[in-house]
């Protein structure tokens, strides 16, 4: 294969790999090629003639050096007349100013003369996000073909100038979203292939989600279904794609919808309307009595409100701004404020929500569970195992003596719960309501061995106990409507102050709508701890907590950057 001018450098590369490290080679400007997104781009959407005009080559002396390294410069003499040819074709001038940019209601800029990175997915972006007469201007210092190329592909309407040798400017218009079949071009998505990687790939698969821009995609590629994954990405505007290739090879590919622009709430009959949600249903009691308080009901109309058995949905309605307010675990809201979320977590309202349950035997201690299989609900990578494995060393014994569980490819809190209750699993740690659900269902057989709130305080008397879940706020509704925030923690207040003094009125409240029998959730209610603090009166509780999560190796930062999240 003769490599021409009108050579997609695509094709090139995918017959001879070793032209890269020479185009790399020609010009000072094609150093940014090492950055395998800008390769990618530039490699699909640029001929070998493009990429001349880029370095401001000649098109032969390019075409010859390339062709000499595979061993063709031979046969591209029989093409020396195309060689001439595209040789002397200029960068285009452009034609005459077109009418749509002559009535342009209003031209965005963006200048990307002294980026580095790689800024295509941000003008997709802000293509996808503009309106009919608006214009995005994207200055260069030099001549874009692979974004030329890519546009004209796309169907835009581009105009170019070129004032200076160092100015090449490109004039995009408006484009009206086409509905297309995603999945016809779903191989051209870049693939994530997180096989064997040592490190947790969750982070980085959600920066690619959040970085996607609307009307692409990408592809994960796993030994086994990632099903907390995709429930965390799907809401995040993601329709999925699965495709089981063989027994440990799963392909998932994800594509961003067009993006819908959100309303800015508007009050209904002088009432704002939310959504609501929790991780967990152990706030399903406090919930009920909240639905019960007419000061709040005649504020606020509640849209939707959702209590999801999967903890990453919950979280993917707190990363796309679904939810207004979320009742939420502390060390899963701190580890996505990281992320720059603009939300503030207002109160603490459950605390020591850990306890290890064991079947057919009762332990005194850590000890007493060597030998035996325990199994965690989450990941590795999460507060239950890094809380445990503290707990361990802060008493002496050694984490690697024992053996830990988790459950594929997550420990789900229910499913440990009904091991116990078949027999299926000697030790268990759960959080209320399911470490109430296995008592109670256990019918004596499953008893609770250790209470992580008994050795926390033997460990640290007078430190505060442990701050599990509280109230998330979106941003947005605490600048906007203040006083929704208020009466609702108000009320948050009394009607947790109610359910703990009123364990069985609260168990008759909420038992039906929680799936279980009276008795069951009366039981968990007076086992479970609910108290309302704010949270800015319980900093060295919070702050405690999440210095031993980070000792631990829960991967999260310093109290002191998350300070903002806690307090005004």
């Amino acid at each position: 294969m003769v490599v021409l001018g009108s050579t997609k450098i695509k094709d090139a590369l995918e017959k001879y790999p070793q032209l890269k490290d020479v185009l790399i080679s020609l010009s000072p400007k094609f150093k940014k090629l090492n950055n395998k997104l800008i390769f990618k781009a530039v490699s699909r959407w640029a001929t070998v003639g493009d990429v001349a005009k880029i370095g401001g080559l000649s098109l032969c002396e390019v075409l010859h050096r390339l062709n000499r390294e595979i061993g063709m410069e031979g046969e591209l003499s029989k093409h020396a007349p195309d060689c001439i040819k595209e040789a002397m074709a200029e960068v285009p001038k452009g034609e005459k100013e077109p009418e749509w940019l002559r009535e342009a209601k209003q031209i965005l800029i963006m200048d990307v003369r002294e980026r580095e990175d790689f800024f295509f997915p941000e003008i997709l972006r802000t293509l996808k996000s503009m309106e009919k007469g608006q214009v995005l201007k994207v200055i260069n210092d030099f001549y874009p073909a692979p974004l030329i190329n890519m546009l004209k592909e796309e169907g835009y309407e581009i105009f170019y100038q070129s004032p200076s040798f160092h100015e090449h400017v490109v004039y995009i218009n408006f484009k009206e979203p086409e509905e297309v079949n995603w999945l016809e071009r779903k191989e051209e998505f870049e693939v994530l292939d997180v096989r064997g990687w040592r490190e947790d790939p969750f982070s980085a698969i959600i920066k690619k989600a959040n970085e996607t821009p609307p009307g692409d995609g990408f592809r994960i590629i796993q030994y086994f279904l990632p099903t907390p994954l995709i429930n965390m990405i799907e809401p995040l505007g993601f329709e999925v794609h699965i495709e089981k290739k063989g027994p440990l090879e799963h392909h998932v590919y994800f594509y961003k919808r067009r993006e819908v622009k959100r309303e800015r709430k508007k009050r209904i009959s002088g009432r704002i309307p939310l959504v609501i949600q929790s991780a967990t249903p152990v706030v399903y009691p406090i919930i009920m009595r909240l639905l019960q308080s007419r000061r709040l009901m005649d504020m606020i109309k509640i849209e939707e409100l959702k209590i999801w058995d999967k903890t990453e949905k919950h979280l993917g309605w707190i990363i796309n701004g679904k939810a207004d307010i979320s009742f939420s675990a502390v060390a899963a809201v701190a580890k996505l404020y990281q992320k720059g979320l603009d939300i503030k977590m207002k109160a603490i309202v459950v605390w020591d929500n850990f306890f290890i349950l064991t079947r057919g035997f009762k332990s005194k201690d850590f000890g007493d569970l060597r030998g035996k299989k325990i199994h965690l609900p989450l990941v590795k990578a999460a507060p239950p195992y890094a809380v445990t494995t503290f707990l361990m060393k802060a008493l002496g014994y050694d984490p690697d003596e024992f053996e830990f569980a988790f459950g594929q490819p997550f420990g789900r809190p229910n499913d440990i719960k009904n091991m116990l209750v078949r027999g299926e699993a000697e030790v268990g740690l759960l959080r209320e309501p399911e470490a109430s659900f296995a008592i109670y269902e256990g019918k004596g057989q499953v008893v609770e061995s250790i209470k992580y709130a008994d050795l926390w305080e033997r460990l640290f008397p007078g430190r505060g106990n442990l701050p599990n879940a509280g109230i998330l706020f979106k941003g947005e509704l605490l600048r906007e409507y203040p006083e929704v925030s208020k009466v609702f923690l108000e009320e948050a207040k009394e009607a947790i102050d109610w359910v703990v003094n009123n364990p069985s009125q609260a168990a008759r409240l909420s038992y039906e709508i929680m799936g279980i029998v009276p008795e069951e959730a009366e039981l968990f209610l007076n086992r479970v701890t609910f108290r309302y603090a704010a949270s800015e009166n319980v900093l060295d509780h919070i702050t405690h907590y999440i210095e031993v999560l980070n000792k631990s190796g829960y991967g999260g930062k310093p109290f002191g950057e998350l300070r903002d999240l806690f307090v005004d």
